[in-house]
């Protein structure tokens, strides 16, 4: 087997600050929180000015997170330069999606991308019961009888030595 040489591993290389490309990514941290990162390129922003002019540059920047199964949403105002954001939601085993964009004069919201559909998990145990797997009888248990008793009760004896 080739052996790594770590000479070999850093060449001197780096990660790109960026991919260019539009994109933004949702991922589920907790039932009540999701995390979300994203890129837009500087032709994508060039284009919105354009099209339309200063109330653009002005307008505040917005995560839009929505929840599915609800059918709700939930405006976040974030700052311009940020490409990351944590996001606590509310509902937990829910689809959620997220729209980052601007929020025109008129409560116009432009999104400039849109993200994967997440399901947040559970905060609770599952109601579905596996009759093949049994559930174990703590009671049951010689350790957990002793434990009861008392900590000192569970101990072993010292051992004599000679």
């Amino acid at each position: 087997m080739h052996r790594l040489n770590r000479q070999e591993l850093n060449t001197g290389e780096t990660l790109p600050a960026a991919y260019g490309t539009n994109r933004i990514v949702l991922l589920p941290q907790t039932p009540h929180a999701l995390f979300t990162y994203w890129e837009i390129t500087p032709g994508l922003t060039a284009t919105k000015q354009k099209e339309y002019g200063p109330a653009w540059t002005a307008a505040p920047v917005l995560l839009r997170v929505r929840n599915a199964d609800l059918g709700t949403a939930t405006d976040i105002q974030i700052t311009a330069a940020a490409d990351s954001w944590h996001i606590p939601v509310s509902n937990a085993d829910c689809l959620y999606y997220v729209e980052l964009g601007r929020l025109l004069p008129g409560n116009c919201f432009i999104p400039l991308v849109t993200s994967n559909i997440v399901r947040t998990p559970r905060d609770s145990i599952s109601s579905v019961i596996d009759p093949r797997w049994k559930m174990f009888a703590f009671w049951q248990h010689k350790f957990y009888r002793r434990m009861q008793q008392g900590l000192s009760s569970y101990l072993p004896p010292l051992q004599k030595r000679d």
